[in-house]
């Protein structure tokens, strides 16, 4: 199965759990659940899930006890996808399901790359000034790269800005050579 096409099913599954969230007032209840299992069913536990040595009833059970408090629509899905033996796509639906709640809260994903790793407050001043400029919610992630030297690269959804010192020598030496 190709990437596009499982990251496709991932997001119909998603968008399908959103509306069931949305007609039950529970869009921060099920974003709560596929967090929570998200961090649960690590690779290494779904190729448990998908080893058919297990019989199926068997991985069957482990999943409705694992997921006993969750959400009846989500643990429908996991039931749903074990049955299809596509349960290696539950952790791309969690990450689609989230994407839809962000964009219909307006809020993009932004992420930010700096020579030096920045402190709490450098961090939470920085993505201030980019929401004020944008207009927009920014949930941030953060990564070093030192060959930057110093500045930043922001990449806000689409939109890439390289205020690094890294690319303004680069500009600088286009300049000279012509």
């Amino acid at each position: 199965m190709g990437e596009a096409l499982s990251g496709s099913s991932a997001r119909r599954y998603a968008e399908a759990l959103l509306q069931i969230a949305t007609s039950e007032n529970a869009e921060d209840e099920f974003a709560a659940s596929f967090e929570r299992l998200r961090n649960a069913l690590t690779g290494e536990i779904l190729r448990a899930l998908r080893n058919p040595g297990v019989p199926l009833q068997a991985r069957r059970g482990a999943i409705e006890a694992a997921t006993a408090g969750e959400p009846r629509a989500i643990r429908s899905l996991l039931g749903l996808l074990l049955e299809r033996e596509r349960i290696a796509l539950f952790p791309l639906i969690a990450l689609a399901y989230s994407d839809l709640v962000e964009r219909r809260a307006g809020i993009v994903k932004g992420r930010i790359t700096t020579a030096r790793e920045l402190s709490a407050s450098e961090r939470e001043d920085l993505v201030g000034r980019l929401e004020r400029s944008s207009g927009k919610k920014i949930r941030a992630t953060f990564a070093v790269d030192e060959s930057l030297i110093g500045g930043a690269k922001v990449q806000v959804g689409d939109r890439l800005i390289d205020s690094s010192l890294k690319a303004q020598l680069a500009e600088l030496e286009r300049e000279l050579a012509r």
